[in-house]
């Protein structure tokens, strides 16, 4: 006979072994996933780079998933309206963000972005990114980053980009503060305006991302200089254009990037299951193509990579907003 003792363990064994079964037999959450529409809501309008990489990935992640995948445009705030509605959706994997490097950006810039890039969401993928490129009017007497500096020492000059809060905003800033001059910022309604200004001589420097239509044909033609670029090495799109790191700034090297996010607690196997879908899309070549006619480049991530980019990116531009001084309200 066992004694009340002995029956008390055996009893816990056969719980014990019963829980693990049940956890081992349980079947994968993202083994149905999905099993209805999923939403893509982009936090910018319809046109621009995260919205074109938005309908590219998600024309091929309905035919691979089996289920439609809706485009929603969520514009304002700089991208935060879009962010802050995906924060409060469901964790299910059926409402996913669709942002840029503002992301990782407004909540430092503005006095209230109004969510948590890293508490409230799990990144996804990275889904291509493009570096900032620095470019002048063939009137300005300098044609490279060194020769531009030294010129804004002696000259009052002036850029222009596509707005205050953006990558290639926040990296001319912190170029005037490393270089210690002060080249006046014209803030213009998108890239294509702020480039329109530049050829036709309004404005003597431009800084905007090299994926912004139009570039790098202008650059071609003769009708702006590049003069630096900042990637952390050469782009294969500009071999001759210098990096911001060959000018003499190491520190500096700033993309503004297209990526995929989930509000927090979605499930894990889940996210990795989208990851590993938008990895097999995005390697596809005629895929890569169409992300590299628009100007961007791309390498592998798992989500967990990812993660580990976006939290660097948080406190790295939060210090850049920090030193320049620049807010948003």
């Amino acid at each position: 006979m066992f004694t009340s003792v002995q029956r008390f363990i055996l009893a816990t064994l056969k719980l014990c072994v019963l829980l693990v079964g049940v956890h081992l037999c349980a079947p994968s959450l993202a083994a149905d996933y999905p099993t209805k529409p999923i939403k893509l809501i982009v936090s910018f309008a319809p046109g621009g780079g995260t919205d074109v990489i938005a309908r590219i990935i998600g024309k091929y992640l309905s035919e691979d998933l089996g289920q439609p995948v809706i485009v929603e445009n969520k514009a304002g705030g700089g991208g935060n309206i879009g962010a802050r509605f995906v924060a409060a959706a469901e964790p299910d994997g059926y409402t996913l963000l669709v942002t840029s490097t503002a992301f990782a950006i407004n909540p430092s810039l503005f006095k209230n972005a109004g969510y948590d890039p890293i508490k409230q969401f799990v990144p996804i993928i990275d889904a291509g990114f493009s570096p900032t490129i620095i470019f002048v009017h063939p009137d300005v007497k300098a044609t490279n980053l060194k020769e531009l500096l030294a010129l804004a020492k002696t000259k009052d000059l002036s850029y222009a980009t596509a707005g205050i809060g953006t990558v290639p905003f926040l990296t001319s800033e912190n170029l005037n503060k490393l270089a210690s001059v002060n080249i006046t910022h014209i803030p213009f309604a998108g890239a294509g305006p702020a480039l329109n200004a530049v050829i036709g001589g309004q404005v003597p420097v431009g800084s905007a991302a090299f994926a912004t239509p139009g570039l790098i044909d202008w650059i071609s033609s003769g009708k702006i200089r590049p003069i630096a670029i900042s990637s952390a090495v050469r782009s294969r799109f500009v071999p001759n254009v210098p990096t911001i790191i060959e000018s003499g700034y190491p520190g500096v090297v700033d993309d503004t990037w297209i990526a995929f996010f989930a509000p927090a607690k979605t499930p894990n196997d889940i996210v990795v299951k989208l990851n590993q879908a938008m990895s097999k899309i995005i390697k596809k070549p005629a895929v890569l193509d169409q992300i590299s006619k628009i100007g961007f480049d791309w390498s592998p991530n798992t989500s967990e990579e990812f993660s580990q980019y976006i939290q660097g990116e948080v406190v790295k531009w939060g210090k850049i907003v920090k030193d320049t001084g620049v807010t948003q309200d």
